[in-house]
């Protein structure tokens, strides 16, 4: 139906040791079978995304067999809905000359992703995503291409971007077509303009951080409302002049004119701070609590790496960051503007344990050199990756893979030297309380939080099955019990 290429023709990031013919094999079927057969939303009326796909792939990229896979597949699928909502859906067509008609329209959704199909079969991905993406007509007269790309908590990114990331050309046009029909909300904060090419001397994503605590415009709107939804909390942040202020403070990230490699340290920037706002947002003395819409900052942030590769107009790369920024920035306000604090993170152990007694998984002889059972000898990502691959929840092993990314490339990092520990201009001040201690070993402590807190399933425990919504950042959003 949509004929392009569906073979995942690249490794993923994590590529861990497990992935067979049979394995790869079938996940290429199932996301055939997922792309031909059912809809971006699960339930369009409230915009919640089909993440089948998603679950595929991370499964398979932690080696998943391909019975797991089918397994994910048979579970996930009764709820899909078709890939046309309605009969008359399928009489839609797409074009170039009326495509932008279309925008916000799932029911447009097939015909969409049969026009993108059709555009990268002409064209190729990288000169389609920067057309329908990042050019100035799709961003023009309300367009909102790139807004759209990363609202609906990131999924039309995400989706394009598993596409990127596994050359898989019908993710590409599925992520593509998700987007056309999300809306451009709120478009208001978005600085769309091309960035110049004169290099910046913009402050690090944790100064940004700093100055959105600081801001007695950004105020967390009151009184805190439980029951709020996310669309309400979302619009009430950016009402009236707090638009304008979340614009300059955006602004102040400013990364015209960066190099390849300037570019891969803004990537590790915005790993790292969306692992932070998941992880080092609790309070002391209370249970952690992984707030939903921080931990989708976290899943989507890994594909930073492969969308950007996919593009190749360094002015693209610099408004795909920016972008994410942006939104990063919006959902720190929208869960009431939650504190970092490093120390509590830090304070979680790095060697992380099944709750169960190690001596009933490890029994080393005599002869072993070292043992497991001691914490300094032990490595205890095998136990955690494991953990994670037979989870119910698709977002757990989402995360894990950015927590294995994040400590494959980033874990070595002294203390002191992630960056933005130290505000631009004077090294003796932190950014935030603790991040002169911070190092590498906060990718495992969030691995370890994320696992207690969801459930090692594979060693007994039962998934909690669900994230915080409380909007954690409201100090009165913590009166509950844990």
């Amino acid at each position: 139906m949509i004929g392009l290429s569906y073979s995942l023709r690249t490794k993923g990031l994590v590529n861990l040791p497990g992935i067979t013919p049979a394995s790869k094999k079938r996940a290429e079927d199932l996301l055939l079978h997922d792309a031909e057969n059912h809809h971006c939303y699960f339930l369009p009326r409230i915009g919640l995304h089909n993440h089948l796909s998603h679950h595929i792939l991370a499964a398979y990229d932690l080696g998943a067999s391909a019975t797991l896979l089918q397994k994910i597949y048979d579970d996930d699928s009764p709820s899909e809905q078709p890939f046309y909502l309605e009969e008359k859906d399928k009489v839609i067509t797409v074009t170039e000359e009326n495509w932008a008609q279309y925008l916000s329209n799932a029911n447009a959704y097939g015909a969409f992703v049969k026009f993108f199909a059709d555009q990268i079969r002409s064209h190729g991905v990288t000169a389609v995503i920067e057309k329908f993406v990042f050019s100035v007509d799709a961003n023009k007269d309300g367009r909102g291409m790139l807004v759209r790309f990363v609202s609906g908590a990131l999924h039309p990114f995400i989706q394009a971007g598993y596409g990127a990331e596994f050359g898989n050309d019908t993710m590409i046009a599925t992520g593509l077509a998700q987007t056309a029909v999300h809306d451009a909300v709120p478009i208001s904060i978005f600085d769309l303009t091309e960035p110049t090419d004169q290099a910046s001397k913009g402050v690090s994503l944790l100064e940004v951080l700093r100055n959105l605590y600081d801001s007695e415009a950004l105020t967390p709107p009151m009184p805190y409302d439980p029951d709020a939804l996310f669309r309400v909390r979302r619009d009430a942040t950016v009402a009236g002049e707090r638009a304008t202020e979340i614009r300059r403070i955006c602004s102040l990230y400013d990364i015209s004119g960066l190099s390849d490699a300037e570019i891969d340290k803004k990537v590790e920037e915005c790993i790292t701070v969306s692992i932070l706002l998941m992880c080092a947002t609790g309070k002391e003395g209370r249970k952690p609590r992984l707030d939903f819409f921080l931990m989708h900052l976290v899943t989507s942030s890994l594909f930073l790496p492969s969308v950007i590769k996919a593009v190749s107009n360094p002015v693209y790369k610099v408004m795909l960051i920016r972008a994410f920024v942006t939104v990063l920035v919006l959902y720190t306000l929208a869960r009431g503007r939650p504190r970092l604090n490093i120390d509590l993170l830090m304070s979680a152990t790095e060697h992380p344990r099944p709750p169960i007694n190690a001596s009933q998984l490890h029994n080393p002889d005599k002869s072993a050199m070292g043992s497991p059972l001691e914490d300094e000898e032990y490595n205890p990502w095998p136990a955690m990756l494991a953990g994670v691959l037979y989870h119910p929840d698709p977002h757990a092993i989402k995360v894990m893979r950015t927590f294995a990314f994040a400590t494959q490339h980033y874990g070595t990092a002294p203390a002191g030297k992630l960056t933005g520990a130290f505000m631009s201009g004077d090294s003796s001040k932190e950014t935030h309380p603790g991040t002169a201690k911070m190092d590498g070993t906060i990718f495992v402590r969030a691995a370890g939080m994320m696992m207690d807190y969801q459930g090692w399933v594979t060693y007994g425990q039962k998934a909690l099955g669900d994230w915080d919504r409380s909007a954690l950042g409201w100090d009165a959003a913590w009166d509950n019990h844990d």
